[in-house]
């Protein structure tokens, strides 16, 4: 790695670590740090007792009254529902107040926390709760009309704590907060216990349940308050669900292991976002770019104060050139932050460095901290030289230990320590790592690879394009050809042709998209990742073809 990356970031963030051999592997860790989830929010509770921990809406809870409820609820899932060290326990909550309760009074047991995504539906739920095992529920009321049907099924969940409305066969949640414990829960926690089970939204197949330690959420929390220079003075706004590892790790755990102000939203709301992050003066977030496109579109959003927002992270898709110049032109001061990560390395895998943003454009920056990570020939397994296309493995505390009951898959993606991902990449001489696609997203026309993510990155160049992805389609000819799908901008206009002279001026011809087709919005999953299996299924008859 030549010296510039790698010598930006040891001189800022690399203090603190050492080499650590755990089952056979050596990872670097961060020699001073807690050893579990539960042990954060107590630290937090004791030195900042009556500091606001959480806000939604009008309610507004401290730090102190957070550690009494989540107390409360340790104590009543022990003595009144069994729940003990090891027992899984679904949450099926949208952001709020209970989701944050429940999942740090789970931490507390040592049980383990299994969040599940509120847009499944029955037989999605009834997999998950089967597969995790979870012995209790607490799910919000409107979501029993997808529990009710599976009841008989998920055996192995005989408890229901519902928040809101009363229904028949299950508890109200105040139950296990409302009453306060006559003693301080206490389990005997290690650090590398599992925490958490994060199922996968895979778009094949059946999800796969990844196993988060607290030793690699700890490692999250604490890499993150490293490369977004974080203190206890911070406060972020959480737009993503706290299903996703975004949403969870990034954010919650992060900030309350500093002691931070959390907002909290259960849902996205263009103007509501604007008015949180003005009244609760939130200093930084993460989300992913499409919310800061559509803060943009607000047709106020320059009447907000933003004074206080400095730290603008964003992930899961690409930020074109154009939304990039709206924000610096809107907020000159924030700090941009590419962030690319994974379930399996809960959350943190690269960064971009606010110095090198325009430096290295196109690239997701260069490994946090504690990561390494290296590209290697999918077939040989060879590591590749720089600016070489392969696949991207990474080696990190935060890695898995494994797929929940699912060893066939774990020992696919995790060999002799480092975490296959899947992704198709380059690193350049200065370390810089740039995604290139998927692996399985790849275009293989005639034999020739397009990369569908350099493709999607001309598209962006263009300002009347708020979002695209291309994906390959079947072709008699060719084995596979390019289509591309394309979110205009509020207002704006372009043909087929002149989306195909924009890439045909830019790229070779080969890439260009043989078809395009406009939609009004694109198909996402609930952690805003557009889903290219939908797309390549879509055949409707306003498709447009623009010949070769």
């Amino acid at each position: 790695m030549n010296s510039v990356g790698k010598d930006l970031w040891a001189s800022k963030f690399t203090g603190g670590i050492v080499e650590k051999t755990i089952n056979g592997v050596t990872v670097n860790v961060y020699a001073d740090r807690p050893k579990t989830v539960i042990e954060t929010l107590q630290n937090s509770a004791q030195l900042f007792p009556d500091k606001t921990a959480l806000v939604m809406g009008d309610d507004r809870v401290t730090y102190s009254e957070l550690n009494r409820m989540v107390n409360n609820m340790a104590y009543a899932l022990r003595n009144k529902c069994g729940i003990k060290k090891g027992d899984r326990v679904a949450i099926l909550l949208t952001n709020g107040i209970p989701f944050v309760v429940s999942l740090y009074a789970v931490a507390q047991l040592g049980g383990i926390a299994v969040p599940l995504n509120t847009k499944l539906k029955s037989a999605e739920l009834e997999y998950m709760i089967k597969n995790s095992g979870s012995k209790l529920l607490v799910l919000n009321d409107s979501w029993w009309v997808n529990i009710e049907p599976i009841l008989r099924s998920i055996d192995n969940c005989r408890e229901f704590y519902v928040v809101g409305r009363e229904i028949n066969g299950t508890r109200q949640f105040s139950e296990l907060i409302d009453s306060d414990s006559p003693e301080i829960v206490t389990t005997e926690i290690d650090e590398h216990d599992v925490a958490f089970i994060m199922y996968t939204s895979g778009t094949t197949g059946l999800p796969r349940g990844v196993m988060n330690t607290n030793f690699n959420v700890i490692h999250t929390m604490i890499s993150y308050k490293r490369i977004y220079n974080l203190t206890s003075n911070d406060r972020t706004v959480i737009a993503v669900p706290l299903f996703h590892v975004t949403g969870l790790y990034a954010q919650l755990l992060t900030y309350i292991n500093l002691g931070c102000t959390i907002a909290l939203m259960p849902m996205f709301k263009t103007e509501e976002m604007l008015r949180i992050m003005e009244e609760e003066k939130i200093t930084s977030m993460i989300v992913v770019p499409t919310i800061y496109v559509m803060m943009l579109m607000h047709p106020d959003h320059e009447k907000y104060v933003m004074s206080c927002f400095r730290v603008a992270g964003f992930g899961g898709a690409p930020m074109s050139g154009e939304t990039v110049k709206m924000l610096r032109d809107w907020l000159p001061n924030i700090e941009l932050h590419n962030t690319y990560g994974l379930t399996e390395i809960a959350s943190p895998g690269t960064c971009m460095p606010k110095e090198d943003a325009l430096r290295k454009l196109g690239s997701i920056g260069l490994p946090f901290p504690v990561n390494k990570c290296k590209v290697v020939d999918p077939v040989t397994g060879e590591e590749l030289p720089p600016n070489t296309e392969g696949e991207l493995l990474i080696n990190s505390p935060n890695l898995t230990p494994g797929y929940w009951q699912n060893p066939e898959a774990t020992q696919k993606a995790i060999v002799n320590g480092w975490l296959h991902t899947g992704d198709i990449a380059k690193i350049d001489e200065e370390g810089y790592v740039y995604i290139m696609d998927r692996i399985k997203d790849m275009i293989n026309r005639g034999g020739e690879k397009i990369f569908c993510v350099e493709v999607e990155d001309v598209l962006y160049s263009n300002n009347k394009v708020m979002e695209a992805a291309v994906v390959g389609i079947p072709d008699e000819i060719y084995g596979e050809i390019v289509k591309a799908y394309i979110v205009l901008r509020p207002g704006a206009t372009l043909t087929v042709e002149e989306v195909q002279d924009w890439v045909k001026e830019r790229l070779a011809k080969y890439k260009v998209p043989k078809f395009v087709e406009f939609l009004t919005e694109l198909p996402k999953n609930p952690n805003g990742k557009v889903m290219k299996s939908i797309l390549r299924k879509l055949n409707q008859p306003e498709i447009l073809n623009g010949g070769d």
